[in-house]
């Protein structure tokens, strides 16, 4: 009844805005923000002698929204307000009928929303899309969207050196037209469902799946059983050609038992097809109907081809005291390989921190040592503004926001001291294809090693491998990955994490992303000895402040010795290995086998909130 009630007061209440036959132009925005920006469920209900609601574009920023209708239409009148930077050059202004993403910079962007049975008109010349997804876990089910909207319903947005991903979106069982652009664009797509969903009349192509950076993924992307009929543009694109090189993960996509008809009319030679692939991928095609496109039923086109520089090896002179300067004009140079000989008498090079900010990067040694002298210099901002120094000896991310994250960075075979009093950590990682060999990191680190996508662009670092390595003698935490994709951590010895100032985790390994929308997927730490570390061995914390991960699965922890862990008091945590949290659902796995985990401080296996699937078998605890 509670409902019921709501229901009719918020119809009653919509009914009255506008109805005054003084009224040019019946407006209900500021009573549907209210609604939105209250969050909770609204329901719209369908407003008598065919009236629409009609508004300006609506900011829908809160948690666990869902707004439903039995079929009531709503009329765009233009965009909503500037929320995000309203001082700014070009202040982000609510340009589609629903707009949703954060309201406040430092918030996080939405999840858990849903808009279901509502039909959405939008005209030309508003110069809106439909619905705007710039959330997560989010369901549009059951509409209508139409008129000429920009695109019917975009999802995320990319461009070259910037990218992130869009995770857990489904759209499904709608009827989309006539938009100017595609019918659906969605970029960088994880756990992406477009399902029985018609989609017609759009001038360019029916459904556009983009990367528009090669580090913004597209996994796990299922289009099934939609029709698309008489698009401009080819009834699918996918577009997996980003202008600065192939995407690093571009898998699990599937186009299967779709009606595509009468497509790519109006399209360009490149793009005159039912069904478009560009670029590299693993794209699986089956059962589709394809009849009356332009062109070919379907186009592969290879990959751009994308010029790299020469690569050059160098050696490094010997060391003049402070090797700084050398080591950065090398590092910008270019890529290639950088060899640094073992100095005698035991001596170590020394520098502030570097960047390296190059494609195609080897950093190697026969085993000489290099010691931190402290900060290098800031070269790029976090979205929030804060100045980002090189504060590691090897700080692998770019140099200019307009570039991508470097990829394909190897250190190998190299002692590095972190000397005492310097906020500094051993290697510190925001590029994808890193390895990390045979290192030896010691000192006094905050991290041995951090990961994580801060300010490269795309939020996560992808495809990274610490491997055969000595990590010891950290601050916070050995290894600290707070946003990856593709992480192996295999066959180190991991030790002696201080817990300076008391109350870190202080943990051998920390997997703990920095918000809820920083992915941890597809990680795998086998075969390590994690040892004599003040807090647990191995932490899963993957419930930050703002609730469970978003993504969280695809994790493994096989066959490591997690020995005489949590020898302290003082981290908030205690265990052999810590499981705090999970995905969001619950959906999210974890592999737990063959570890040995003995005489750590407090359980050996210490379960909080979890919310993962865990197979465990083999493991020996005591």
């Amino acid at each position: 009844m509670r409902g019921l009630r709501f229901a009719s007061i918020l119809a009653v209440a919509l009914l009255g805005l506008g109805a005054s036959a003084h009224a040019a132009v019946r407006n209900d925005t500021d009573l549907l923000q209210a609604k939105l920006d209250a969050g909770g469920t609204i329901f719209l209900p369908k407003l008598p002698n065919g009236q629409c609601y009609r508004t300006r574009g609506l900011w829908l920023s809160r948690d666990d929204t869902t707004l439903s209708s039995d079929g009531a239409c709503i009329v765009a009148l233009g965009p909503g307000p500037a929320r995000l930077d309203p001082g700014a050059k070009h202040p982000h202004f609510a340009d589609a009928v629903f707009y949703m993403t954060h309201s406040n910079i430092r918030a996080p962007v939405p999840a858990r929303v849903s808009i279901s049975g509502l039909h959405i008109s939008v005209p030309k010349a508003t110069r809106m899309h439909g619905i705007f997804v710039g959330g997560h876990e989010v369901t549009l089910r059951n509409l209508a969207v139409g008129g000429a909207p920009l695109t019917d319903i975009l999802v995320g947005a990319g461009f070259v050196g910037a990218g992130g991903m869009s995770a857990r979106i489904a759209i499904t069982d709608s009827t989309l037209t006539g938009a100017q652009r595609d019918g659906i664009t969605a970029y960088g797509p994880i756990g992406l469902r477009i399902e029985g969903n018609t989609v017609s009349n759009a001038h360019g192509s029916g459904l556009s799946i983009r990367s528009a950076d090669r580090g913004q993924p597209v996994l796990d992307t299922h289009v099934v059983g939609n029709t698309l009929r008489g698009n401009g543009g080819p009834g699918v694109a996918l577009d997996l050609d980003p202008k600065n090189g192939a995407p690093l993960l571009a898998s699990g996509i599937e186009v299967s038992r779709n009606q595509i008809l009468g497509n790519a009319g109006k399209a360009a030679a490149k793009l005159r097809a039912g069904i478009v692939v560009a670029g590299k991928g693993e794209v699986a095609l089956s059962q589709n109907v394809l009849r009356g496109n332009r062109g070919r039923a379907v186009l592969l086109r290879h990959a751009r081809a994308i010029k790299k520089p020469a690569l050059v090896r160098t050696v490094a002179p010997a060391s003049s005291g402070d090797d700084t300067a050398w080591l950065q004009a090398r590092l910008d140079h270019g890529g290639g390989t950088i060899f640094l000989p073992k100095l005698p008498g035991d001596r170590c090079y020394a520098t502030r921190g570097l960047w390296v900010s190059h494609d195609d990067t080897t950093i190697t040694s026969d085993g000489a040592c290099i010691v931190s002298l402290g900060l290098g210099p800031v070269r790029l901002q976090s979205t929030d503004g804060d100045p980002i120094a090189a504060d590691a000896v090897f700080f692998v991310n770019r140099s200019n926001p307009k570039s991508p994250a470097p990829v394909d960075v190897t250190i190998t075979n190299l002692r590095i001291v972190v000397s005492p009093g310097q906020p500094m950590y051993g290697v510190a990682v925001f590029g994808h294809g890193v390895t990390l060999g045979h290192l030896d990191i010691g000192g006094v680190p905050k991290d041995d090693v951090t990961i994580s996508g801060r300010a490269n662009g795309n939020s996560y670092a992808g495809d990274v491998s610490v491997l055969d390595s000595t990590l010891s003698g950290a601050a916070r935490n050995a290894i600290s990955a707070t946003g990856v994709i593709g992480l192996h951590i295999e066959r180190n010895t991991i030790q002696g994490v201080r817990d300076a100032p008391p109350g870190q985790p202080a943990a051998g390994i920390d997997i703990e992303p920095d918000t809820r929308d920083r992915p941890e997927l597809d990680v795998h730490i086998v075969g390590n000895t994690i040892q004599d570390n003040a807090g647990p061995g191995i932490l899963l914390e993957l419930e930050p402040n703002e609730g469970p991960a978003v993504v969280a699965t695809g994790l493994e922890i096989s066959g490591n010795t997690i020995v005489r862990n949590s020898n302290k008091p003082t981290p908030p945590k205690r265990a052999g290995i810590v499981l705090a949290g999970g995905q969001d659902g619950g959906a999210g796995t974890l592999l737990l086998k063959d570890n040995v985990i003995l005489g750590n401080g407090g359980q050996p296996i210490f379960e909080t909130h979890l919310k993962l699937i865990v197979d465990a078998s083999g493991n020996q605890i005591a």
